[in-house]
């Protein structure tokens, strides 16, 4: 696929407007990011957004809210039809929240995949493919899920792998789920598209014990 690929974060801690003063120990990190998308999306003539969706729901160009998190942020381009309430799935809103601080306005469209099925976006040569996803949520005692080794691990190795060509490590679906790797659909997705391709650029962090990674494949 001749295409540009960007991996994102899609954590709602990042918003300043959702965690508060916690969301200064990413902020410039959450600014690497954005610089990244408008370099990224300098010749793009629209993004393609991929995220994990138990629902497998596919979304065209419409506004939201992250009034479910607890703040009514909008978020999509101010001329897109407003969409259902609930009807824009978790990823979606991250990656439309991202490119809309990035000012990218450009026609958007998200493909939801699932645990059982991953299904690589269909992208024209001038787009933007945003794949949305996190490493495991186990990596500190202040982490969602309990802190496990394994998690640890698997995000080392993920961080080294968007770094290094080659295959992407997956423990499995089981273990994925145990340590709080609920992006994995996302990942396998990702690992598709770059095709074992090392990123031209890529950063890692882990402020509240989730595997945060930005890459850059262009």
């Amino acid at each position: 696929m001749n295409t540009s690929v960007v991996l994102v974060p899609g954590a709602p801690a990042l918003v300043p407007e959702l965690s508060g003063t916690a969301a200064v120990e990413s902020a410039h990190r959450v600014a690497g990011v954005l610089d990244g998308l408008r370099r990224a999306s300098a010749h793009a003539s629209a993004v393609r957004v991929v995220g994990t969706d138990p629902a497998g729901r596919t979304l065209g160009d419409v506004r939201s809210t992250l009034r479910r998190w607890g703040a009514d942020v909008p978020v999509g381009r101010p001329d897109s039809p407003l969409a259902p309430h609930d009807a824009v799935p978790d990823a979606a809103l991250i990656a439309w929240w991202l490119l809309d601080r990035a000012e990218i306005d450009l026609p958007r469209t998200f493909t939801g995949v699932t645990g059982t099925s991953h299904t690589t976006p269909r992208a024209g040569a001038d787009d933007l493919v945003v794949v949305v996803a996190d490493g495991p949520a186990s990596l500190t005692p202040r982490a969602p899920v309990p802190e496990d080794p394994r998690g640890v691990e698997l995000d080392g190795r993920l961080g080294r792998w968007l770094r290094e060509p080659g295959a992407l490590p997956d423990p499995g679906q089981t273990v994925a789920r145990e340590i709080g790797w609920w992006s994995r659909p996302a990942w396998r997705v990702l690992a598709d598209l770059v095709d074992g391709r090392a990123a031209h650029e890529s950063f890692s962090w882990a402020p509240f014990g989730v595997g945060y990674h930005w890459a850059w494949w262009r």
